[in-house]
């Protein structure tokens, strides 16, 4: 079983290195694994000997133990092209991947020193083992990785980021650590990647990368905003408004605090009296209060604040060409009128309102409302809204001394501080636009359609004309075969058959056919038998109406019947009409019954069977016969006054053709012959 594992190691680590181009080469290094990310591959870091660089490769070797922080390993592998998912983490233009690793033995992990919080933010490169000490006070889970997770821990110098696994910290048990004092162990590591937060931050150790020094307490039981702490701080008011990411306090001295709350399912309504405990941060109009607990107050609900009616201008004042809001009205209830400038879909989907006010746009967030309000926002309808007033900044501060301000945002409390003063205007820009493209698609519909009817009545009297003409040819052909074959009959057919009598007088004379001039009478008498035979069947050829009909199999039935009697006839002939010829049909038809008449006439056939098919341009047909047979190579040919099987080999010659003649004394005879197809002659037809 072990050697089963160890052929399946090697089979995986030869498909690893061919799918990842095989680019790179192998490599072996002996390190203490620090911490492990379930990723997919899985991640491990490992402290390298005699280094203080912490390296991660990306684990292949399908091991069923699994790997602890602090275990000494080897690791065997190769140097590849990062795969699509890597890439998802990383942004190198390699990676190492692990095909072996041997556990050798375990031990602590190295000894750290403390740091503050300005000397990790300063440290060039990271690589440095240190701890720190402070409070948790968020835990987020990270946005491109669910493997991983984000702790911000305050100091008395500064915050600190430290990141965790889920591996070794599940994100429920780290949110349970929210205001807790705690040690963080773990290797700085300098963040260079897609992220807004650029700097160090720290590495955890694993399992043993935080210890908690003290555990938090009630969040309800900390002290007030006055009180200078990197603990929680709780703060009583009124809710004065509540949007879909945080709700925002009236204190009790009218200072206005937005809130973003640990728990999104516990949302307050507009003027319940609440006491909210969370972490103090520095807002550009402000402090809030981030990860914060709620607890509801035993107080009747407040009443609505009057709102302010104000105008565009004083809600965004112009300077220099950007727009600056009026800070005095932050937080305050205001009612503004204006038009929805994007539409319907648009404000379901972002849960916010474009509200067009004197050539400015003002958001509107009504994602806190049951949909059927935000259903009800027509593009162009006039609304009066009332709502608390909150500026929206830029939050991404890395290249900036101070925030951006970014718009305005109105904040309804209710779903009666939207009013809709007038419906949208029936004629709308859009409209005309929808209407001038109608009436441009329905011309372009009326002359395509003219143009339509053009051709095809183009195409059905060329196709009538092309039928006229083909039958008017067609009645052509008849009549002139017709008179050929009355001439034929008249004059040739006659003067054959008195020369026919005249031989026949001869040999009756007494003249003996074992005498020279005997055999050569007899020779013409049987020559000119032949002759008159071929000519009946060009007279019936000239007369019948055959080869214009689309049905071979019942040409051929016709053409033979004359010449066969009630002999039984079997016909399985796969072939088209129209992709015949004329001329290619005629011939088709003349050897097939020639071929059944020598059948009939020499081999005393009782059945013959005929079977035809097209394959690769060219047609294949087959007689075959259960007469006596014949020898080919003693078979009387021109010389003795037969000229069928003569004739047959002309017409194939002529065509290009090949014929195949199997024939012996008492088996029968089957004559198979391929003609090709001239696409140039059925086309001149």
């Amino acid at each position: 079983m072990r050697r089963m594992k160890t052929i399946f190691s090697a089979i995986l680590a030869a498909f690893a290195y061919a799918t990842l181009h095989g680019a790179g080469e192998p490599f072996e290094m002996t390190g203490q694994i620090m911490l492990i990310a379930d990723t997919v591959p899985r991640r491990l870091y490992v402290i390298t000997q005699g280094s203080t660089d912490g390296l991660y490769f990306w684990d292949l070797s399908k091991t069923e133990s699994r790997h602890s922080s602090g275990d000494i390993v080897k690791v065997q592998g190769f140097i590849g092209k990062p795969t699509r998912a890597i890439l998802r983490e990383i942004s190198d233009s390699f990676a190492r991947y692990a095909t072996n690793i041997t556990v050798l033995s375990t031990a602590k992990l190295p000894a750290t020193t403390h740091a503050t919080a300005q000397e990790i933010a300063n440290m060039p490169g990271g690589g440095d083992y240190v701890h720190v000490e402070g409070t948790v006070v968020s835990v987020v889970r990270d946005a491109t990785n669910a493997a991983w997770n984000w702790l911000v821990v305050r100091t008395d110098t500064g915050m600190v980021m430290a990141a965790a696994t889920d591996h070794d910290y599940q994100h429920a048990k780290l949110r349970e650590m929210l205001d807790s004092e705690v040690r963080l162990h773990g290797m700085v590591q300098e963040f260079h990647v897609w992220r807004k937060f650029l700097g160090n931050h720290i590495i955890l150790y694993g399992k043993d990368g935080i210890e908690v020094t003290k555990e938090a307490g009630d969040p309800f039981a900390a002290p007030g905003l006055d009180v200078r702490t990197s603990h929680r701080r709780q703060v009583s008011g009124t809710v004065a408004g509540v949007s879909s990411r945080r709700i925002y306090i009236r204190g009790a001295t009218g200072r206005f605090i937005p809130v973003s709350l640990s728990d999104q399912g516990d949302m307050p309504t507009v003027g319940d009296s609440v006491t909210v405990s969370g972490f103090v941060k520095n807002g550009p109009l402000g402090i809030q209060l981030t990860e914060a607990a709620i607890r509801r107050d035993d107080k009747p609900r407040a009443a609505l604040e009057p709102a302010e009616r104000v105008d565009v201008e004083r809600l965004l004042a112009a300077c220099r060409d950007n727009d600056i809001v009026d800070a005095s009205l932050y937080g305050k209830p205001v009612r503004i009128q204006g038009r929805v400038a994007n539409s319907t879909e648009d404000a379901s989907i972002s849960g916010r309102i474009m509200l067009e006010c004197s050539r400015k746009n003002i958001s509107v967030d009504v994602a806190h409302l049951p949909q059927s309000v935000r259903d009800t926002f027509e593009t162009g309808s006039k609304l009066e809204v009332c709502g608390i007033c909150i500026p929206e900044f830029d939050a991404d501060v890395t290249n900036m001394v101070f925030p951006e301000f970014k718009g305005l945002i109105v904040i309804p409390r209710v779903k009666e501080d939207i009013r809709v003063l007038s419906a949208p205007p029936w004629w709308t820009p859009a409209r005309l636009a929808v209407v001038i493209i109608a009436l441009v698609l329905t011309l372009a519909a009326i002359l395509v359609w003219n143009r339509m009817l053009k051709t095809l009545s183009e195409q059905r009297g060329n196709a009538l004309c092309k039928e006229q003409m083909s039958s008017a040819i067609s009645e052509l052909k008849v009549e002139e075969r017709t008179r050929l074959a009355v001439e034929l009959h008249d004059s040739i057919s006659q003067v054959l058959t008195g020369i026919a009598l005249q031989l026949d007088a001869a040999m009756e004379s007494g003249i003996d056919e074992k005498t020279t001039a005997g055999g050569f009478l007899a020779t013409a008498r049987s020559m000119l038998a032949s002759c008159r035979q071929e000519l009946r069947c060009c007279i019936w050829d000239l007369r019948t109406r055959i080869f214009e009909g689309q049905n071979l199999a019942e040409a051929i039935r016709q053409t033979l019947a004359p010449h066969i009697g009630d002999m039984p006839l079997l016909i399985r002939f796969h072939i088209q009409r129209s992709i015949l010829s004329e001329s290619l049909a005629h011939d088709m038809l003349r050897i097939i019954r020639e071929l059944a008449v020598n059948a009939v006439r020499h081999g005393r056939a009782s059945q013959i069977k005929v079977f035809g098919e097209c394959r690769e341009g060219c047609v294949r047909f087959c007689i075959k016969d259960d007469g006596c047979g014949f020898d080919q190579s003693t078979a009387p040919g021109p010389a003795e006054g037969h000229f069928g099987l003569s004739g047959i080999r002309e017409r194939v010659k002529k065509r290009n053709g090949e014929i195949a003649i199997e024939s012996g004394a008492g088996e029968g005879t089957s004559v198979t012959i391929t003609l090709a197809i001239d696409e140039k002659e059925r086309d001149e037809q």
